[in-house]
């Protein structure tokens, strides 16, 4: 009353009165949405975090058979896929044959049929299924270890991811090696005729070879092996994070945008996203695959050629001083015979293999891993 009575005195007419109220009642009605924008906002983003936290948790044991289970159905598929490509790396890296790709895989039909491409694939299933379940299974794992030790982004974190590569690739090499000698002496000209079968084969190099020759080649292998792993699962692991982060935040402004209840709450039961996009699995396992394979693949040739030395072998001859001047001796001598394009023989088939392998290889991984319901 004491207002409308100054505005009368001071000639402020009826109409700038319901004008200046209606005024104030707008501005007053804008700061109560924007502190009720904010404040769901904030209930919003809360409750998004809550849930990415809240996760059903397996068993120890549990996780591990499933994320195994998921590393050998993966495997399964791919390597049945690509072992033609796997039979022609071969020929180039043991029996090192001079003919073109083509004239080489006319000359595989010609003698050996289809079936030839084909040659060894459940001896390599027998090695590669549990060797790739086991490194899948041990990253996941110890990938598990750092995060929950170092918070995201730092640089404990990066390294830790770094190791956890590493120790995967070293646990599958340590655990399956002996199956990559004896198909490796298997698939050599004339392994067939020597060895005859798989069982054939163990008890001959047994018995002429002792048991350390099973682990003949180990230590290049291992050497490859912890960078190999680490710039594999890193690239791939970075790559994979950081579209996954992109998603979420999408979807999170979908969430907020989104006014439909029901759309809301479809959204929301989305949140966080599980993986990415097929194409992009794809293409990020091709790159981390070729990183990887291209930065070692002097020591893949040097492991094969150890595998191939025959003569009676002992634990000193496998680790140790005398494992790395034999790796010495190896290398020297490849480089005096065929020079250094000889430590990159088969490179060509082999990044071509592993381009598919890599990313069929990872994506038929996570595939499995969602149909088994383990992270």
């Amino acid at each position: 009353a004491w207002r409308e009575h100054g505005e009368r005195a001071s000639g402020v007419s009826a109409f700038g009165r319901r004008r200046r109220r209606r005024r104030l009642a707008s501005v007053s009605a804008s700061k109560a949405s924007k502190a009720s924008g904010a404040g769901w906002a904030r209930s919003l983003d809360d409750k998004l975090r809550a849930k990415s936290t809240t996760t059903r948790k397996l068993p120890a044991q549990e996780e591990a058979a499933r994320r195994l289970a998921s590393g050998i159905g993966a495997t399964i598929c791919v390597r049945t896929v690509l072992a033609p490509l796997e039979r022609v790396k071969i020929e180039y890296l043991l029996n090192r044959s001079a003919l073109k790709p083509e004239a080489l895989v006319r000359s595989i039909f010609t003698k050996e049929g289809l079936g030839g491409f084909w040659k060894g694939n459940l001896l390599n299933l027998a090695r590669t299924a549990p060797y790739k379940a086991i490194n899948f299974c041990a990253f996941d794992t110890y990938r598990g270890f750092v995060i929950k030790a170092f918070p995201e982004g730092s640089d404990g974190r990066k390294i830790g991811t770094l190791c956890a590569g590493a120790g995967a690739g070293v646990t599958a090499v340590l655990t399956c090696f002996p199956m990559d000698v004896l198909r490796t002496r298997l698939l050599t000209t004339g392994g067939k005729a020597k060895y005859g079968s798989l069982i054939q084969c163990v008890k001959t190099m047994y018995t002429q070879e002792g048991l350390s020759t099973f682990y003949r080649g180990i230590t290049p292998a291992l050497v490859s092996m912890a960078p190999n792993a680490a710039v594999y699962y890193t690239i791939y692991d970075g790559l994979k994070h950081r579209r996954m982060a992109q998603l979420d935040e999408e979807l999170r402004v979908r969430i907020a945008a989104t006014k439909d209840t029901r759309e809301r709450a479809k959204l929301e039961r989305e949140y966080p996203s599980k993986t990415v996009e097929a194409s992009n699995m794809m293409l990020f396992g091709a790159l981390a695959g070729v990183a990887s394979e291209a930065s070692t693949y002097p020591f893949e040739v040097i492991r094969r050629r150890m595998q191939m030395q025959g003569g009676r072998s002992s634990a000193s001859m496998v680790f140790g001083r005398e494992a790395l001047r034999r790796m010495t001796v190896t290398l020297r001598s490849i480089v005096r015979k065929q020079g250094v394009r000889g430590l990159y023989a088969g490179l060509g088939p082999s990044c071509i293999q592993v381009l598919p392998s890599a990313s069929l290889g990872f994506f038929s991984y996570e595939m499995f891993k969602l149909l088994f319901q383990v992270d």
